[in-house]
């Protein structure tokens, strides 16, 4: 089964670079950065890097949101669902991502140092390797694309109200110590939703793929991959 992989706000593949060797038995995996600056022109990049394919989606946090609309723009194709650490919600207060724009505009490299510091949980230097990750991917993030992606952020829909038309098999996989989407909006989102399930990972921040790699495809391939047939 194809798998399109969608990194989140200011990353690329590296954000998967741990995960997708452990799902490749099961899955042709292939990454999709999603650079429009409106959420919907975000999926329907996706749907056509698809070709046609039937496929399965995951996405984190940015993409997580990318994800979740590409499933209700193209019910046809998308096989699954996989959303880690983005709710359903609107983007509220506008306030944050204009603040967030003119700092992307002005280079100012505090931005990429707090969210990095957020961003995974790093008690006693736990977490470390994956926030230098996540540093080194912004860091070479194009200006333009970061823009786009804060603008497609700013203007989503809710689509609290659209959850139950998902029909296709979901997995919501949070980390317990997300501190940019409450493990709570996962549980809600998993509730509203036809045939989702929702899985936790203690000690762990918003970026699943890096600090939970195991766990994650162990999870992925628990919901997605069919037991073997015995006799």
């Amino acid at each position: 089964m194809l798998l399109l992989l969608v990194p989140a706000f200011a990353c690329d593949g590296d954000l998967y670079e741990p995960l997708i060797p452990l799902l490749r038995p099961d899955f042709d995996c292939e990454v999709v950065i999603a650079d429009a600056p409106d959420l919907r022109a975000c999926a329907a990049a996706v749907v056509e890097a698809a070709k046609g394919r039937p496929f399965v989606v995951l996405g984190t946090s940015f993409g997580g949101h990318v994800s979740r609309e590409t499933a209700i723009l193209a019910p046809d194709l998308v096989r699954g669902l996989v959303v880690m650490g983005a709710g359903p919600g609107g983007p509220g207060e506008r306030g944050p991502y204009d603040d967030r724009r003119a700092a992307i505009e002005s280079g100012d490299g505090a931005l990429v140092e707090a969210m990095a510091r957020a961003i995974v949980f790093e008690p006693e230097g736990r977490g470390q390797a994956a926030a230098d990750i996540f540093r080194a991917m912004a860091a070479r993030a194009p200006v333009d694309r970061t823009l786009a992606q804060n603008e497609a952020l700013m203007t989503r829909p809710d689509r609290s109200s659209d959850l139950g038309g998902i029909a296709c098999p979901a997995l919501l996989v949070w980390g317990h110590e997300d501190q940019f989407s409450q493990p709570a909006d996962g549980r809600a989102m998993a509730a509203a939703m036809p045939d989702a399930r929702f899985v936790e990972l203690e000690e762990c921040g918003h970026l699943p793929s890096l600090e939970a790699p195991t766990r994650v495809a162990a999870a992925i391939r628990a919901r997605f991959v069919e037991p073997p047939v015995t006799g």
